[in-house]
């Protein structure tokens, strides 16, 4: 039986859909980090961390922090722009060089306007001026940033796994795999390698059984996944093993 697509692929947009059948990570609870040189307000968020139930670590510097900093565990980041030294601004550049996925909370005193802006462009979850007026508004806002770690680690956890599976191809199966995508029928493909349509839907078959996918529907969501991430699927082939 030929499995096919009648037409090729141009606009994945209708298969975007997240995998049902990858489990959640189990990774530890997040950290909340306090970077502040302000003493009394490192101490406030210290108490509202407690408050809150929620894991926290202290710093005077960003310096202290990056020195101690484990970017391969969950956290969130509550930030003075004013931080001594580096600065709560150079900061967070230097973590988005680093690819962070660290959210990030700037609490300050006396910014400016364009300071504030830079923050928020530069990704920060959001700019709170002190005094601060409303407890409960800086708790919301911790809350987002949580919700973004959890949300990042099932981001990356995905990502790991579609990787994984993507690897397991054989430099054949990677060809079937693109074949499919493309609309080809197994007569084509049989036709274009010199091969029997019977070994050509074995591939297939190993092709879905590999990437546990049940349908042709699921095939193109698992890749569209890995494009969205690299933009590009061809670097993955390379380290697949030789059939």
């Amino acid at each position: 039986m030929n499995h096919s697509h009648p037409n090729p692929i141009t606009d994945l947009t209708q298969y975007r859909r997240s995998f049902g059948d990858i489990p959640e990570p189990m990774s530890p609870a997040a950290t909340l980090f306090i970077v502040s040189g302000d003493s009394g307000m490192r101490q406030a968020l210290c108490r509202m961390s407690e408050s809150m139930g929620i894991p926290y670590t202290a710093y005077a510097t960003a310096e202290a922090f990056l020195a101690g900093f484990d970017p391969t565990l969950p956290g969130c980041l509550l930030l003075d722009i004013h931080a001594p030294q580096m600065g709560g601004l150079r900061l967070q550049q230097y973590l988005q060089h680093q690819d962070s996925w660290l959210p990030l909370l700037f609490v300050s005193r006396g910014a400016t306007v364009p300071e504030a802006a830079q923050a928020i462009q530069g990704g920060a979850v959001d700019f709170i001026i002190r005094p601060l007026e409303c407890i409960e508004l800086l708790k919301a806002r911790i809350e987002a940033c949580l919700a973004q770690v959890r949300q990042n680690q099932i981001t990356q956890h995905k990502e790991a796994e579609i990787t994984a599976r993507l690897a397991r191809l054989t430099r054949r199966e990677w060809e079937i795999m693109e074949g499919m995508i493309a609309g080809k029928l197994s007569k084509q493909m049989a036709l274009e390698w010199n091969v029997s349509i019977k070994t050509v839907e074995s591939h297939r078959a190993r092709v879905m059984k590999k990437l546990q996918v049940g349908n042709y529907t699921e095939l193109i969501n698992l890749v569209l996944s890995q494009q969205e991430k690299t933009r590009e699927v061809t670097p993955i082939r390379g380290r697949v093993p030789l059939e």
